[in-house]
Order: C-alpha cells, then sequence, then structure tokens
C-alpha cells in the first residue's frame, strides 16, 4: 500500500497500516493493473483451505442484497 504525504506530493511505502481507515481517508489512484482479466485472478489460499470467492462482498445495496448475501454466506464469505 502506498500513502501520499500531505504537503509534500511523495508516495511512501508502507507494509502496515498502523491505524484504522475509512472511505474518506482513502483516495484511489486510477492506474493499469497487471491482470488481464477477471478470470486471471485467483482467490484460492495457498494452503488449499480457502474460498475461491470474493470474502467480503461490497456494501453497496445493489451489489449486496438478500440473496447474494445468502450465496455468499453459504460458500464462506461475508456481506456487510
Amino acid at each position: 500500500m502506498r500513502f501520499l504525504e500531505p504537503g509534500t506530493g511523495r508516495y511512501t511505502e508502507s507494509p502496515a497500516v498502523p491505524y484504522d481507515l475509512t472511505y474518506d481517508d482513502v483516495f484511489m489512484v486510477p492506474g493499469r493493473s497487471a491482470v488481464g482479466s477477471r478470470q486471471g485472478v485467483d482467490l484460492s489460499s495457498p494452503d488449499g483451505t480457502g474460498t475461491t470467492i470474493p470474502l467480503v462482498v461490497a456494501n453497496m445495496t445493489a451489489i449486496a442484497g438478500r440473496r447474494m448475501a445468502e450465496t455468499v454466506a453459504r460458500r464462506g464469505g461475508l456481506v456487510v
């Protein structure tokens, strides 16, 4: 994760965030991804015990409705 230092315009790398962040604290900078398509993403865990679906579904009514919440929960995910 990279952090923008206020007033300097420089980015710093950080392996861990020492404090909690909210949506108001985060600014997403658009950019190209090395992923060619959504099918090129592997969500499985290295030890084979994880799920292959997104672990947390977006907190948006168009995305995380009741039916989606039930389906994701049955497969081991979490809906906020």
